[in-house]
């Protein structure tokens, strides 16, 4: 919990910091009306929005400020989200956002682990859906008129402990358990993608 307040409390000085600084563009010379409202996307990365593999909409709700939401696959099956980006700079700069990520789980997945015992063995397990708050941070790159490339960092916090079941009940081994830990929704974000603005 002391992380997301801490990562709570940086984000929202990075806004401030921001609204005091002004724009990155004299009045006379831009105009957000000339910018897209509506940008679509692919990406990549661990824990981050889009998953594995998967595809984002952002959506300019106010000058700086979009809807963000992404539908993906990840290792924990599909993941979808929903959250707020805030972009420093119209179309490049820092960005900065806080979302709800999901992580449908798989309901039959076949594993070779450790046990308890210290044998390795097949293991038909189900791994739950999950719940993730991510927060992160990045960078965003002007391509061509309206494109965009992105890398994000930042931290998901799971609100769900162990969210998998070994189906027979065997036990498993540390290591084994921190590997599945490791699979699971949570933990360190890594993010990239290319988006396009209509």
């Amino acid at each position: 919990m002391k992380k997301v307040l801490l990562l709570l409390a940086i984000l929202a000085v990075s806004l401030q910091l921001n609204a005091q600084s002004g724009n990155y563009y004299e009045e006379e010379e831009f105009s957000t009306n000339d910018l897209p409202v509506l940008y679509l996307g692919i990406g990549t990365g661990t824990n981050s929005y889009t998953g594995l593999l998967g595809g984002s909409i952002n959506y300019r709700v106010q000058n700086k400020l979009f809807i963000q939401a992404g539908l993906g696959l990840s290792t924990w099956g599909y993941r979808s989200s929903i959250g707020l980006r805030y972009d420093r700079g119209y179309d490049k700069g820092f960005t900065f956002g806080l979302g709800v990520a999901n992580s449908s789980g798989v309901n039959n997945i076949l594993l070779e682990l450790e046990t308890a015992n210290g044998d390795i063995r097949e293991l038909d397990m189900k791994f739950y859906g999950a719940f993730t708050l991510n927060i992160k941070a990045g960078y965003n790159f002007k391509v061509g008129n309206n494109g965009t490339f992105y890398i994000n960092l930042g931290y998901a916090v799971p609100f769900e402990q162990q969210p998998w079941n070994v189906k027979d009940g065997t036990s498993l081994s540390v290591t084994s358990q921190q590997v599945l830990e490791i699979l699971a929704p949570g933990g360190l974000i890594f993010g990239t993608g290319f988006t396009v603005g209509f």
